[in-house]
């Protein structure tokens, strides 16, 4: 059961809107940006948005049927949906294929407008599917679209015309030059759902409680990161907004005692100890996201204990002095990396860390500084009932990062190193591996500067998934050479025309020829 579904009466509605969420119903009620878009929506007395989400992830998708009527996806004049990871794209064609949907923009009648991070990273693949991509954040887009749509609507020529207009706006065929990325630059003068889609029956995959986004962006300069750069600028919601918000959200759901914090880093300031002071002042529990090492002290974990978060999630990526600098993050040795691990678990915490390998300059010698690091931070665990886990993950190049220059390494060489890393764990502590295949697919999604429409509608037939992937990519014969090799300084990126913030303050650019020439500075010194 459903609370605080939105329902009106499609009659009377001026129109009706199928907001897809490209991913099982389980991921879309644990989205923060579905609540988002499906309230603003339906805030507009003319618009009845109802949800659409997958039933699975591959094989025979069911035809479509909206959650609020049970209505079929071609009763809708418009669809909207929003792409955060990569293979979303061939789920949202599997539902529209299953619903007798072109998925073709061309080909059909009822426009798609897309947003989310992948798509502000770089539409190309997705521009022979997509009719209007939103290079922007819902607060100060969507209400404006939806307005010309209003205006538009029955005349698809017509609205697209109008909506290329907007300048953060990108339609194919239509749009010439820059596109800029549209923010609210007071995150505190927006719009929040306070009133959020609960099911008191199906679990949300990160767990039921209240969603309350506490920043947006990031005000760090990861180098391997995509999201603080299509999120910027970094803003943040002011302590008595947030405690507002809290407060609003105990008298709609008054048994609801858990918090989830939303963050690409929080805390980052002591001062945003005291939301999590408040929490525990009204005897509320909380799940905190990824917490930076340097940010973990006695004070913050003592806070975490009594909000009763089980585990802390840490993310140091790697514990090579080398590539802790060109990563753009710490720069700290092993002991420092010990002594933080450790006082979360002597508090009693599970510590789940993730690392990154495979960048372009790792050699064997960082490979083993990282490992024998790992297994000193690890004992830190032994005997204890606490446990530590460690998350292995391949370094997936992305637009608007210095990796983009750079590409990936290969198959067999990340298959090498992972085989390193499994063999000296072993026995040690319990490893997660992200599956190196599945990592080249997003990096060949993420880097594309062709449309793969033809593809993704292949791979959809085929039930989508990785099998489905790996079966196409062969009888298309695709080209890895951008996954692999990158983008050369001197050329344009396909995705230049799309402006986002974050390229004035910290340039991927400027990151990428300064791990450029640390590349070739230890080239030239391996061969004296």
């Amino acid at each position: 059961m459903e609370l605080n579904t939105v329902y009106k009466n499609p009659l009377k509605a001026s129109s009706r809107v199928a907001f897809i969420y490209p991913s099982l119903y389980e991921v879309m009620i644990s989205s923060l940006a579905s609540d988002l878009i499906y309230f603003t929506l339906n805030n507009n007395p003319e618009i009845y948005a109802e949800r659409f989400c997958n039933k699975r992830l591959t094989g025979a998708e069911e035809e479509a049927r909206s959650i609020e009527t049970r209505s079929p996806l071609r009763d809708f004049d418009l669809i909207i949906t929003s792409i955060h990871y990569e293979p979303d794209i061939v789920n949202l064609v599997r539902l529209l294929q299953a619903s007798g949907v072109n998925p073709f923009r061309e080909a059909r009648q009822t426009p798609i407008i897309a947003g989310g991070p992948v798509v502000m990273a770089n539409p190309i693949p997705f521009s022979d599917l997509i009719d209007v991509f939103v290079i922007g954040e819902v607060e100060s887009s969507l209400d404006k679209i939806v307005e010309i749509w209003l205006q538009f609507k029955g005349d698809k020529k017509a609205f697209l015309e109008e909506v290329s207009k907007l300048s953060y706006v990108y339609v194919p065929g239509l749009t010439e030059g820059e596109v800029v990325k549209s923010y609210p630059a007071d995150l505190n003068a927006c719009f929040y759902p306070v009133r959020q889609i609960v099911n008191t029956k199906i679990e949300p995959v990160f767990g039921r409680g209240f969603k309350l986004e506490v920043n947006r962006g990031c005000m760090f300069a990861c180098s391997f990161c995509m999201e603080t750069r299509v999120m910027a600028p970094y803003r943040e919601r002011s302590l008595g907004l947030l405690k507002k918000l809290i407060e609003e959200h105990l008298t709609y759901n008054p048994g609801e005692k858990r918090v989830v914090l939303y963050s690409l880093s929080f805390p980052v300031r002591k001062d945003h100890l005291r939301i999590l002071e408040f929490m525990v002042e009204n005897n509320l529990i909380a799940s905190q996201p990824s917490i930076r090492l340097d940010l973990i002290n006695e004070e913050l974990l003592e806070l975490l204990r009594a909000l009763n978060q089980k585990t802390i999630t840490i993310a140091p990526e790697s514990f090579s002095l080398t590539t802790q600098k060109l990563f753009f993050k710490y720069v700290k040795p092993c002991e420092w990396f010990e002594e933080k691990i450790g006082a979360a678990l002597s508090k009693g915490f599970n510590v789940k860390i993730y690392l990154v390998y495979g960048a372009p300059w790792e050699g064997l010698e960082s490979i083993k500084e990282n490992i024998e690091c790992l297994k000193r931070v690890i004992s830190k665990a032994k005997g204890k009932r606490w446990r530590a886990v460690v998350s292995l993950n391949p370094l997936i190049p992305k637009p608007h990062t210095p990796f983009q220059y750079f590409g990936m390494k290969n198959m067999k060489e990340l298959k090498q190193v992972f085989k390193i890393y499994k063999e000296n764990l072993k026995g040690l502590v319990e490893s997660r591996a992200y599956d190196i295949e599945w990592s080249l697919m997003q990096a060949f999604l993420s880097l594309s500067e062709k449309p793969l429409g033809k593809l993704i509608a292949t791979w959809a037939e085929e039930g989508g998934g990785l099998h489905g992937f790996k079966k196409v990519a062969k009888g298309f014969n695709i080209d890895l050479s951008r996954v692999f090799n990158g983008y050369r300084f001197e050329e344009t990126l396909p995705w230049s025309f799309i402006k986002i913030p974050y390229e004035k303050s910290v340039p991927s650019r400027i990151q990428a020829e300064i791990i450029y020439s640390f590349m070739e500075k230890a080239r030239r010194l391996s061969r004296e």
